[in-house]
């Protein structure tokens, strides 16, 4: 296909219109979408860039608004490559609010974004006039009512940030230093800005992924101006600069939107139909609520559906065009046998040249497909000491699983991720998380360390330490990175920097693991002061403070008994002769020790009992798809140059979770409804305990999956939805009924019908047959069963519009006296008032049923609710216990080693956490 306008301003008003071709083309592209947009000032080449990406000669127009051009992804046969073309800004500042809006769009709609300019002066001056920067938290939110989190929120959500730097000088001191990190942006500009609100500071704290490529002049001469034309030769060096360019952000990961799920062209043509209007009406762009109603409004759209594992892609909707562009069918890859199951490890997060992490999101979206709870078990510690072998002993496999390396080298890089069936656990899914070894010389970098042992910490339920030899002085000095899990981890949104005023190790303990210290190739025996020892009381001995030690050697110890008070020891024999460990893999259980084996079989045996499922704080159990968004919340903290926090990652978890637990109960009441409905009901109250069983299953629904809800705003939601759910049911039940009503009189009256139009009644006595025959009708009517609750209304309705014809007869009925006819007119009214008194009756009788209905619904409200918070109390008040228990413990051992003012300082804590125990639940019951 050829580029296509797909937003263009309206000339008179200068407002965003959408082209609905374009959008049918959108529609038609079933597969992830890799969508990279350009922006920037005009007449810096940035058609002419994109057209290099296509890989053709002229494709886009200097028009105004923004252009698509849909194509094959040279690399990525599963995938679309969208490309997206904006008109230029210009020199001096014109129509902001158009400008602004273009910008929001292509950030929104785009995996990658370009900025493009030309190097003129100071490279500072050309990024700080992207001002439309600024406007981006004040015109998109991710969640609504967080405006204090908004800017990181949307850090998670927004693509990568490319800046195009073009016909630059040679600098070949700047080109190696962008080599050597990776193309950092950052690397390349001088400190940031005094002013926060400045452009180049907005786009340091809102894009967590910046990148920066420097072109020279593709001209063969060296010449500015217009760009040469496909015939003409591109400079060699452009060249080698444009193909750095193209492999990076071709590399880039598929559009998600909120919640990391990989989208279809289906769901961006809607996606942009939204914001679009909204930004017409001048109305602020809430990606969630938007997200959340088109996923609601079409269940064919890939988002929702994490990226298939095998390459393929969810069901979608037809194509809306039959001119779609020709992507190739993606290739079968190595995928899961059924759900819940790996057949091998894939890497989540990826480990990239100059130390910056990312996550690989064909790993993120299986995790986030399992929808069982998970039990996470991650293996830190120095590189090369066995740690991928004893995760495969732990995932239960003799071949396969995690790659064994067998140099010196340092061979797993990032965090790997095996997900699998609890052995012991029905309906639990095992994750097993490797990580890169620590300590690697060649990589030299002991920050990036500390970032993957406290991602390890973050995200499991049980760490396991791999080490060798012994614990001695050494090894102590070998876990540092424990000693710095403060300034890698706030507890608290509130202050900046590590450790916040407050946070004593309680808090830290209720979000770290338990911790397992595996002692490899161990030769020592268990013997201590002539007595034989257990291997905890080994790590035990090893852990013991000595007033006077030596700092270095103290403050692991100290850390260690602090944030994981729940230890344990295994050592393990040399698992075979020094000559076949570079082949342990291939071993058969016979070449292996048995000491070995009957040291591995104890700690599988330990991890698969006792490791317990993942939680957070309160008890909220955590599925494959919350660990996925935790894993996405700290590394793109990380990415950006934040420390992560916990309460500010399950606080933006606990949102995006509620709003979810919101549409589920609703599904939930729908399925409920649709199992249990007959309509038309033959009372209200019959309908209305239908709406109180499927309420009370939606409801169930909603409190097992929501946290933290502790102002009752998400259940406000829930009731209100429900609320109109009712009111939705109570007229489809009346239609219902009507339609049934009418249908039985329309039949019944058939024959009265014919009779009056052949005047079978418009004889002497006609008027006496007329109401014998109606009084006939009206009682056959009455027999007829299921008419439901319009049954009198509909009755009163149509005898009342046969009120006309009856007088018509009444009138020329020559065998009656006028006084006759005075009489009769006297009781028809009558009975029609009889009628509509009971009408009203009926009426009255069903308002207060509703209402009686309304205050049902508030007690069962209330009735779950309470026993949730209860129940939320329980948890909460046994893991204080629990806190208050090892505070104990340690206080004593404190006592006995002669560290009399930290005992002080412990017992200060207790004496804290004993006032929070007894404090008055902070949560009340505000769903009134």
């Amino acid at each position: 296909m050829e580029p296509v306008c797909l937003v263009e301003p309206v000339p008179s008003s200068g407002a965003l219109r959408v082209n609905p071709a374009a959008l049918g083309l959108l529609r038609g592209l079933t597969r992830p979408l890799h969508v990279l947009a350009v922006f920037g000032p005009r007449g810096t080449g940035k058609s002419f860039l994109m057209d290099r990406l296509a890989g053709q000669g002229e494709g886009f127009p200097c028009s105004p608004g923004i252009w698509v051009w849909c194509l094959p992804h040279p690399t990525q046969p599963d995938q679309a490559l969208v490309l997206l073309d904006t008109e230029g800004f210009p020199e001096q500042e014109g129509d902001k609010t158009k400008l602004s809006q273009l910008f929001l769009l292509n950030v929104l709609l785009s995996s990658v974004l370009v900025y493009n300019t030309r190097s003129e002066g100071d490279p500072q001056r050309q990024l700080d006039r992207l001002t439309y920067v600024r406007d981006l938290p004040q015109m998109v939110q991710v969640l609504d009512e967080c405006s204090w989190e908004n800017s990181f929120l949307l850090s998670s959500v927004l693509p990568s940030f490319v800046w195009c730097l073009r016909d630059v000088a040679p600098d070949p001191c700047l080109d190696e230093v962008l080599e050597a990190t990776g193309h950092e942006l950052d690397s390349a500009l001088s400190s940031p800005q005094d002013l926060e609100d400045s452009p180049s500071s907005c786009v340091q704290r809102l894009f967590p992924c910046r990148k920066l490529f420097r072109f020279c002049s593709p001209r063969v001469d060296g010449g500015h101006g217009e760009p040469p034309s496909p015939a003409d030769q591109l400079h060699p060096t452009f060249q080698e600069q444009m193909g750095c360019f193209k492999d990076y952000v071709l590399s880039r990961n598929p559009k998600t939107m909120v919640g990391n799920r990989v989208v279809d062209g289906a769901f961006l043509a809607d996606f942009l139909e939204r914001v679009v209007d909204l930004l017409s009406r001048d109305k602020p762009v809430l990606l969630s609520e938007i997200c959340n109603d088109l996923q609601q409004e079409g269940d064919d759209y890939s988002v929702g559906y994490p990226m298939d594992p095998t390459g393929g892609a969810p069901p979608r909707r037809a194509a809306a065009s039959d001119a779609q562009p020709s992507v190739p069918e993606p290739k079968a890859a190595p995928g899961t046998a059924q759900p819940g199951t790996m057949e091998e490890p894939m890497c989540l997060i990826e480990n990239w040249p100059g130390g910056e992490l990312q996550l690989n999101q064909r790993a993120l979206g299986l995790l986030q497909s399992f929808r069982q709870p998970v039990v996470v078990v991650a293996i830190a510690g120095l590189y090369r000491t066995g740690k991928s072998y004893l995760l495969n002993r732990l995932a239960g496999k003799d071949r396969g699983g995690f790659s064994l390396g067998a140099t010196v080298q340092s061979h797993t890089k990032g965090i790997w991720m095996w997900c699998l069936p609890h052995p012991r656990r029905a309906g639990h899914t095992l994750v097993l998380l490797d990580t890169e070894g620590l300590g690697d010389v060649e990589k030299g970098d002991t920050k990036n360390d500390a970032w993957i042992f406290a991602l390890a910490v973050l995200l499991s339920s049980t760490l396991v330490y791999n080490s060798l030899g012994t614990i001695d002085q050494c090894a102590l000095e070998q876990l540092h990175y424990v000693t710095e899990l403060t300034e890698r981890i706030k507890v608290k949104a509130a202050g900046e920097g590590g450790q916040q005023e407050g946070e004593d190790s309680a808090e830290f303990v209720q979000f770290f693991p338990a911790f397992v210290w595996a002692v490899r190739d161990f030769t020592l025996q268990l013997k201590l002061d002539g007595r034989e020892i257990t291997e905890d009381e080994y790590l035990e001995n090893a852990l013991k403070r000595r007033e006077g030690q030596p700092e270095k050697l103290d403050l692991p110890k100290k850390y260690l008994r602090q944030y994981f008070p729940s230890r344990k020891c295994f050592v393990f024999d040399r698992p075979a002769p020094r000559c076949d460990l570079p082949r342990l893999a291939e071993l058969p259980e016979t070449a292996l020790s048995p000491e070995f084996l009957e040291q591995t079989q104890c700690f599988c045996s330990h991890v698969h009992q006792h490791t317990g499922t993942k939680t957070l704080p309160g008890g909220h159990v955590v599925t494959g798809t919350l660990l996925g968004t935790l894993a996405v919340t700290y590394v793109n903290a990380i990415r950006s140059g934040a420390v992560p926090c916990m309460e500010s990652a399950v606080l933006a978890l606990a949102q995006m979770e509620n709003s979810a637990a919101v549409g589920e109960a609703v599904a939930v009441y729908e399925e409920q409804l649709a199992r249990r409905a007959a309509l038309p009901t033959e009372s209200v109250q019959e309908l209305l305990e239908l709406h109180a069983q499927c309420e009370r299953e939606a409801l169930r629904a909603f409190m097992a999956r929501a946290f933290k809800d502790e102002e009752q705003q998400y259940q406000w939601q829930l009731k209100d939805k429900l609320d109109s759910k009712r009111s939705e049911l109570c007229h489809r039940n009346e239609l219902a009924s009507s339609d049934r009503c009418t249908a039985a009189l329309m039949e019944l009256s058939q024959e009265l019908e014919e009779r009056v139009c052949e005047g079978s009644y418009s004889v002497p006595g006609g008027y006496q047959r007329l109401l014998d025959d109606q009084q006939e009708m009206v009682e056959k009517y009455q027999l007829v069963p299921g008419k439901g609750i319009m049954a009198a209304e509909v009755l009163q309705q149509f005898l009342k519009s046969k009120e006309t014809v009856a007088q018509a007869v009444l009138q020329t009925d020559q065998s009656l006296t006028d006084r006759q006819r005075e009489i009769e007119e006297e009781r028809t009214r009558a009975e029609a008032a009889e009628r509509e008194a009971q009408l009203c009756q009926e009426m009255q009788t069903r308002t207060e049923q509703l209402l009686q209905d309304q205050e049902r619904s508030h007690e069962e409200h209330v009735r779950q609710l309470t026993a949730k918070m209860e129940e939320d109390r329980r948890q909460l008040l046994a893991e204080q216990q629990r806190a208050l228990a090892l505070k104990l413990q340690e206080q004593e051992r404190l006592l006995r080693e002669g560290f009399r003012g930290e005992v002080a300082q412990l017992g200060r804590q207790m004496q804290n956490l004993r006032k929070e125990m007894s404090r008055p639940q902070r949560s009340r019951c505000v769903v009134c």
